[in-house]
């Protein structure tokens, strides 16, 4: 008689609980984001686009850790003992696991770094580790990876040697791609990076699933060493375009949309400004086109300077992009204080035909018989208002119609890997607060962030000096000359500064979005909506 009351009540309450949302059935604190594209990689090593960049600070710890204050911390190093000379560090870690219960290694940073600076390796980054004593070497093959300025003295003591003073460097661990890698899972699963079920990671988030093109869902690491100042459940992140992500924003399925994973709508930024609801942050972010030197005609200085000074910076962040952007005519942001005045003048029309038309004449061609150029980006509404009016400002300029090409993230960044196009539209946001980390991208020809097929040893080599110089103006005056000689000779043309807008729920706090561009979770606090 009792069992036959209760059952329909049950039934009832089962029936109910069925209908509500997963969040009010579990009481998880879950945060939905939009992460706008698929990340090309899940390995801190390869990731390079900003989504990739981001879901690696969810997914792994290094030594350090960038917090709120936009300051280096301890993170998997407890603590830090350094030379005089500012040369060599000694790391203690701190006890901590990976997700599948290991322990994290010393040997397991040394692994990673060796990995990133093997001859055979396809890491964009390699060069960021040139710091490492012997890391351009062992990149050559002339030193072997036993060689590199990196050892483990026990399983928790790692020795880091560097070529010179790198007044950065704790800032710099903090990026993904100095992180662990699991060695033993690295050595007998090559591919773990690809999928769920073998995902290995040591950071405040664990990959929960990844439905391609579509979903990822990051739950909290139980085994993370500060799990307990970790107080969201998980981040679900959708990939999808502006227009729909504001929607679902403003019918509070979203509670994060926007800088620095995705742009808003341009045709409702303005609308959202004066309703108060867009944020705006400076990002230390330089939106540029490459050229490709070795293409003819932009193998000629004249034409490549003519195409920069023809573009009107100040009609584009007023008209076109919108969200005080900084016309650019420089490479390094204006945050980094390197360079005051501009190196040329923007939207200088009368000065770029005069150029246009001596480029022309040292090439022995005409506007008849220029060859076909295609300006090639990715494919996003931003990005394809902005070179449709740089092609209309090229036009007007000098009569000569610049093909536009767009692409799909991944295919973009392949055929830039191969210097496969004429114009790029591309952009380099810093990985530590450093005109240097702008500078050195195009120190080499070589180098897989350069791909302009410009190098020049003069530069390269003042480059390399300014680590010698301990004096901080000496160092700044020899960077302004660096830049000063990659404006004169344009391999990469300035177009905007940008700045970061988003739009955030009320309910979602203290998650911290760093000038460089740099999303983190750690330390997100959901408030119950309730």
């Amino acid at each position: 008689m009792f069992k036959s009351k209760i059952f329909p009540l049950l039934l009832i309450a089962l029936l109910f609980c069925g209908c509500q949302s997963k969040k009010q059935t579990t009481g998880e604190k879950i945060v939905k984001i939009n992460l706008g594209d698929e990340p090309h990689t899940l390995d801190p090593r390869l990731a390079r686009d900003p989504s990739a960049q981001m879901l690696m600070r969810m997914f792994f710890e290094g030594l350090t850790r960038v917090g709120p204050d936009e300051q280096p911390q301890m993170a998997l190093a407890k603590s830090v003992e350094i030379s005089e000379d500012l040369k060599k560090y000694v790391f203690t870690l701190r006890e901590s696991k990976w997700s599948n219960g290991d322990p994290v290694l010393a040997s397991d940073f040394v692994y990673a770094w060796r990995k990133i600076l093997s001859p055979d390796s396809a890491s964009a980054h390699a060069s960021q580790l040139y710091l490492l004593k012997n890391g351009k070497e062992v990149k050559a093959g002339t030193m072997q990876l036993n060689q590199l300025g990196v050892k483990a003295l026990d399983e928790r003591t790692l020795v880091v040697e560097l070529e010179y003073p790198v007044p950065y460097i704790l800032e710099l661990l903090a990026a993904p791609f100095f992180s662990p890698v699991n060695q033993k899972v690295d050595e007998t699963e090559p591919k773990w990076a690809e999928k769920e079920e073998t995902y290995v990671s040591n950071g405040p988030f664990l990959l929960g699933h990844w439905r391609h093109h579509d979903e990822i869902l990051a739950k909290k690491n139980p085994r993370y060493w500060d799990a307990e100042n970790v107080k969201i459940d998980g981040i679900e992140m959708v990939m999808l375009d502006g227009n729909t992500a504001l929607g679902m924003f403003e019918k509070k399925e979203l509670h994060w949309a926007g800088s620095p994973l995705s742009v808003l709508p341009l045709d409702a930024i303005i609308s959202l400004m004066q309703q108060g609801k867009v944020q705006v942050k400076p990002s230390a972010m330089t939106a540029f086109l490459r050229v490709n030197v070795e293409t003819h005609p932009l193998n000629n200085s004249k034409l490549r300077h003519a195409l920069a000074l023809a573009i009107e910076r100040g009609a584009l962040a007023e008209h076109v992009s919108r969200g005080g952007q900084i016309p650019a005519t420089r490479l390094v942001p204006p945050s980094m204080q390197l360079q005051k005045e501009p190196y040329f003048e923007d939207g200088a029309r009368a000065k770029a035909i005069q150029l246009f038309e001596e480029g022309l004449a040292e090439q022995r061609l005409t506007r008849e018989t220029l060859p076909k150029l295609t300006l090639t980006y990715i494919s996003q509404e931003r990005t394809h208002l902005i070179v449709q009016a740089i092609q209309q400002q090229w036009y007007e300029a000098f009569g000569v119609r610049v093909g536009l090409e767009a692409l799909e993230r991944k295919v973009f960044f392949d055929r830039i890997s191969h210097q496969d196009f004429d114009l790029a539209y591309c952009s380099w946001s810093a990985d530590f607060h450093d005109p240097v980390n702008f500078l050195e991208v195009f120190k080499h020809k070589t180098q897989s962030t350069n791909n302009t097929n410009w190098e020049d040893p003069e530069y390269a080599q003042m480059l390399s000096d300014s680590f010698n110089l301990s004096d901080a103006e000496e160092r700044y005056q020899l960077l302004a000359r660096c830049e000063r000689m990659l404006m004169d000779a344009m391999p990469i043309i300035p177009v905007l500064h940008y700045t970061m807008l988003y739009v955030k729920d009320d309910g979602l706090d203290d998650v911290f979005l760093s000038s460089l561009g740099n999303l983190d979770f750690k330390w997100a606090v959901m408030k119950n909506e309730n």
